[in-house]
């Protein structure tokens, strides 16, 4: 956790009244792909940061990102940075798609050494996302929350892929 600070305190900008720190769950191995035959489905805590707006691109804003997700069950753990583009689509609502890259507790190895264990190919992967929010109050907000773990079969022929979505 001192590591995850001290990156966050390194990336974002001196603004620091500006970030947005957030925390949710999230349903942990949804196989939406229908890619994995392995289910490691339980419940992830996650938790992070973003910066206040970097860039500005007509009404949309670019924000980084800091992100960690904790599985529940025991199963893959990972941590992420990337940047998110801020859309609104009306007063109080926006669409957020972001990338990043994420390292995970899971094996990196390109074969699956246990039946019940994601092992995803590459110990770093991409991590897309899609969240929708609402803002409720002028420091409050709700989102929901879809993101994905894969390298695409850039760094090994095995790449089940990680899906989760959360609020």
């Amino acid at each position: 956790m001192r590591r995850l600070l001290f990156v966050a305190a390194l990336v974002l900008p001196a603004n620091a009244h500006a970030a947005e720190f957030f925390g949710g769950v999230a349903a942990h191995d949804l196989n939406i792909f229908g890619v994995s035959q392995i289910h490691e489905q339980s419940v992830d805590l996650v938790v992070g940061l973003r910066s206040g707006p970097i860039a500005r691109i007509g009404k949309a804003t670019l924000r980084l990102q800091l992100l960690g997700s904790a599985n529940l069950g025991g199963g893959l753990s990972f941590a992420a940075a990337g940047a998110v583009v801020r859309l609104p689509v009306g007063p109080n609502f926006y669409l957020q798609p972001g990338l990043g890259v994420a390292v995970h507790t899971g094996n990196g190895e390109n074969f699956q050494a246990t039946p019940d264990r994601l092992y995803l190919g590459s110990r770093v992967v991409f991590e897309p996302e899609l969240a929708a929010g609402v803002r409720l109050t002028p420091h409050w907000a709700a989102e929901v929350a879809y993101v994905h773990l894969s390298h695409a079969h850039i760094f090994a022929r095995q790449n089940p892929g990680l899906d989760t979505a959360g609020v």
